[in-house]
């Protein structure tokens, strides 16, 4: 997972509220293909690098050892998102969906309100395999984003039943 980037790169993982086809992805590789080579932070160039996983998620990621993401190429960024979201009809930046892993394992999105109804009819517990898209490095992406949810920020959501 973005092999060409050190496990100190910095990533954002956003996902999508729906499963994206080959079509989608085949769109969503095509621009960020285009944008990647030309991301730059004060006009100097960003060594970065993008994925697709598992029907649902783009995670980008970037070498900031190299140079360092701005304010102004983290709003490019989020720009690019948004407009290939837009393309789509896709909202990358629904922050009340989870995705987790359901009995049949396959992967799943429920809003967060469901979730806890889930917890409370213990449909989904603390060994459920969630996607923890506040991971803020590639380490943390490889080893902390399929996570389960006694490891994860989703663990809070029994405080708030």
């Amino acid at each position: 997972m973005l092999n060409k980037l050190p496990d100190t790169a910095r990533v954002w993982v956003f996902q999508s509220n729906r499963m994206l086809s080959e079509s989608d992805q085949a769109l969503m590789h095509h621009h960020m293909q285009k944008f990647i080579p030309d991301w730059a932070a004060h006009g100097k160039g960003l060594s970065g690098d993008y994925e697709v996983a598992e029907n649902l998620f783009l995670i980008v990621g970037v070498d900031e050892s190299r140079a360092m993401a701005s304010g102004c190429s983290i709003d490019s960024l989020t720009h690019k998102v948004k407009e290939i979201g837009a393309l789509l009809e896709v909202d990358f930046f629904d922050r009340m969906a989870i995705a987790h892993v359901n009995n049949a394992g396959k992967i799943e999105l429920t809003g967060m309100g469901h979730f806890k109804a889930m917890m409370q009819r213990d449909e989904v517990g603390f060994g459920t395999t969630v996607f923890n898209n506040l991971v803020d490095n590639k380490k943390d992406l490889l080893e902390n984003w399929k996570t389960k949810v006694k490891d994860s920020w989703h663990k809070n959501l029994v405080d708030i039943l």
